[in-house]
């Protein structure tokens, strides 16, 4: 539980920020300097990173031991402080494997390095408390439904907490070379929402960030459970809607339950229903997701779109568009794709103007970058684009704009 102490502590510290950064700006305008034109006056903003465990992605990159990994975490979390970022999503779940002693999913191989072996040391603990240490917020970043290949899936064979794509096999469908546990189980989704209860009641994450809450794509093969299970007269994408629904539904109930101050959010398809001539994939009909009603019905505190797109795409229409929706009822940040700057060609400078069309934006509170290490790593764009995030854009700590819950 956050601490009032700390809370009101960490409220004066923003303030201050606030007080000194105008102070900053004055002197500049009096002294005839033009102050720099990318960082507004600090305000309550998110600057929030995706960090990710999945394959060892960001972390912990072939660190191996407990000291090893310990050290490449802390040093990471170092550069994102550096940088002014204030919220950390940190993986704890990637394809039926977690970072937690679970009694119903093993411990990821990526971080023990042997997929029979237990962690080493308690992950989520260690890594709460050092974003804490940085006046970060931490939350918990989990991928229900999917479960990974066959082959991914085998290398957990001989860990005593059996692989739930090995336990649960019968509640699976493979789609594509990956087995999905099916949302159209109502079992299922009694299931993760006890998984998820193991890990609320055992850790103080500030928030629970939902991934890949979503079907993998019309042609899943589900009909024998629709036909099971969906009332008559109901269309299999309106049922399949409704599937993701009561699990989100389900599973806010219990965080509310167990933990009323953790906070429930998600990272959905950054277009939820195309515009004008945009042909885009889209959260509600190619993936049946509606964070829009998840917000609506009471369900969800916080969304970030996987904004992963320029405006050829339609970047600004389709986050105006999550802002219109939703942020009469809860912050929006928009997702964005500094993996980009490798992997397509993208220069920084795609990145630092969609960050300066977000701030503008009535309605949205911030963004979130996927992924840490495209940020904080040794890329040359990444350098160029965290020295631009340290110096002009992120120049001073700025507060969440919620009522923060880090700890002390």
């Amino acid at each position: 539980m956050a601490t009032y102490k700390y809370r009101i502590d960490n409220i004066m510290a923003a303030a201050l920020n606030i007080v000194s950064a105008a102070m900053v700006m004055l002197v500049l305008l009096v002294g005839g300097m033009p102050a720099a034109a990318e960082n507004p006056a600090v305000s309550p903003e998110i600057r929030g990173v995706w960090l990710t465990t999945n394959g060892g992605l960001d972390w912990p990159r072939g660190a191996k031991g407990a000291e090893a990994q310990k050290k490449a975490l802390v040093e990471m979390l170092d550069r994102l402080e550096k940088a002014n970022f204030n919220l950390v999503l940190f993986q704890v779940q990637a394809n039926g494997d977690v970072l937690w002693k679970s009694r119903r999913e093993p411990a990821m191989e990526a971080v023990t390095g042997n997929g029979s072996a237990d962690l080493d040391f308690d992950v989520c603990r260690f890594v709460i408390d050092e974003c804490h240490k940085r006046r970060m917020e931490c939350h918990a970043w989990i991928v229900p439904f999917r479960m990974g290949a066959t082959s991914h899936i085998a290398r957990y064979k001989d860990n005593a907490v059996k692989h739930p794509g090995q336990s649960r096999r019968k509640y699976c469908v493979s789609y594509h070379g990956t087995l999905w546990l099916d949302p159209g189980v109502p079992d299922n989704r009694k299931w993760l929402v006890e998984l998820y209860r193991e890990l609320v009641r055992a850790y103080d994450f500030d928030g629970l960030s939902l991934d890949y809450t979503r079907y993998p794509g019309a042609d899943f093969p589900d009909s024998h459970t629709h036909k099971r299970y969906a009332p008559k007269r109901m269309s299999l994408a309106e049922w399949r809607r409704s599937n993701l629904n009561s699990f989100v539904a389900e599973l806010y109930d219990m965080v509310t339950e167990e933990r009323p101050d953790m906070m429930v959010g998600s990272a959905p398809i950054g277009t939820y229903k195309n515009v004008g001539k945009l042909r885009n994939s889209t959260a509600y009909d190619s993936f049946y997701q509606d964070p829009v009603e998840w917000i609506s019905s009471g369900h969800h505190d916080f969304i970030a779109p996987q904004m992963y797109w320029d405006e050829k795409f339609g970047y600004s229409v389709n986050l105006e568009t999550w802002a219109r929706e939703v942020a009469h009822s809860a912050p929006v940040a928009a997702g964005l794709a500094a993996y980009k700057m490798m992997d397509a060609g993208w220069s920084d400078e795609v990145i630092v103007d969609q960050i300066t069309k977000a701030r503008k934006m009535n309605g949205v509170s911030g963004v979130v970058f996927f992924r840490a290490e495209h940020v904080v790593g040794n890329d040359t764009k990444a350098k160029r684009l965290y020295t631009r995030l340290c110096d002009k854009i992120f120049m001073s700590p700025a507060p969440l704009p919620w009522f923060s819950r880090i700890t002390e």
